[in-house]
């Protein structure tokens, strides 16, 4: 253990600091949302290499991104020990900091012990700021910037690569499908049941789109939705274990994709695709997903009625309303 007294930490340690070492603790969704402020500060910064802490998700999208020089786990026990006293430091933090020259933290900004901690590991080149949870009118992606020094909004964008279009080859194979299917992309589920909309709205759009020939459609399930596989094999093909750089070439090459307010969303923007995302409970102005060609479709007016109300009912958003922006955005009469 390293004593901790702010400068004597990296005065410790012979470094030639080269990295800008970034936490954040969001999930997909949000990890999407910072991706433009991670790209302007591999643009700004004076660091030769950009590290990120994420957990979850964010790991396997990470780790593919190529301006991205390093991925840390967030859940390693050195990152909880920080909200200890910060007295002491572990000496695996203390190396694992020593060529940081730059930190940015979403990462326990709340906590004068991580606070403390991050200063005594790069001392006088932290800058930490709240995590977003919609506590500004703005949206995610803006606010992200503007902590980082950015004044123009970006939309996040991902690239799919030659391997993941070669798997994409072999999926169509695998299902028989000619190279001229038209496919439409289904996410009925979400990270909360209050951002779901109707089951039934969802079935609806299924059987509108497979109504004509040479059409499919895929349903993608996350683990909180598995249950539901059998029920929803009446309507496609069912997905539940596809890696997100597979999920992210599906929504690249798909023809129209129909979801809820969550993570896939985000990653559906980012990697181009079209359709149409659901928003119920949470404001489309702070958390819609940016890029591609998604069209928001809620009812703020019903929802202010009734805003306890679990699911986004067929009442709120009607099967109508989105097979016909569907047809628009996807060229369909």
């Amino acid at each position: 253990m390293t004593q901790c007294y702010p400068g004597n930490v990296a005065k410790s340690i012979e470094t030639h600091p080269c990295e800008t070492f970034v936490l954040f603790p969001g999930s997909l969704g949000d990890f999407v949302c910072v991706l433009p402020a991670l790209e302007v500060l591999k643009a700004t910064s004076h660091a030769q290499k950009i590290v990120v802490a994420v957990r979850g998700q964010p790991l396997e999208i990470a780790s593919r991104i190529p301006w991205i020089s390093r991925v840390v786990s967030l859940d390693r026990g050195l990152f909880s020990a920080f909200f200890s006293s910060p007295t002491t430091i572990n000496d695996e933090a203390v190396q694992l900091f020593s060529s940081v020259q730059h930190v940015v933290s979403w990462f326990g900004h709340a906590s004068f012990e991580v606070r403390v901690t991050l200063e005594c590991l790069v001392p006088g080149r932290v800058q930490s700021f709240a995590f977003f949870s919609g506590q500004e009118q703005s949206h995610a992606c803006q606010y992200y910037l503007r902590c980082i020094g950015g004044r123009e909004t970006r939309c996040p964008s991902l690239t799919i690569g030659n391997e993941d279009d070669k798997w994409l080859d072999a999926y169509w194979q695998l299902h028989g499908w000619r190279s001229s299917s038209r496919i439409l992309l289904m996410h009925p589920g979400s990270g909360g049941k209050r951002k779901r909309w109707a089951v039934d709205g969802f079935a609806q759009v299924a059987r509108w789109w497979k109504d004509r020939a040479n059409r499919q459609v895929v349903i993608l399930l996350g683990p909180a939705e598995e249950c539901e596989g059998e029920m929803w094999r009446n309507e496609g093909v069912v997905e539940n274990s596809l890696s997100l750089w597979q999920l992210g070439a599906l929504l690249n090459r798909a023809d129209l994709y129909v979801g809820n307010d969550s993570g896939v969303s985000h990653l559906a923007g980012a990697v181009g695709a079209r359709g149409v995302v659901l928003f119920g409970p949470t404001s489309p102005e702070q958390w819609r997903p940016l890029g591609g060609a998604l069209t928001v479709i809620s009812n703020q007016a019903y929802r202010a009625t009734a805003p306890d109300n679990v699911g986004i009912s067929l009442q709120e958003v009607l099967p109508e309303a989105v097979i016909v922006e569907l047809a628009r955005i996807g060229g369909i009469r």
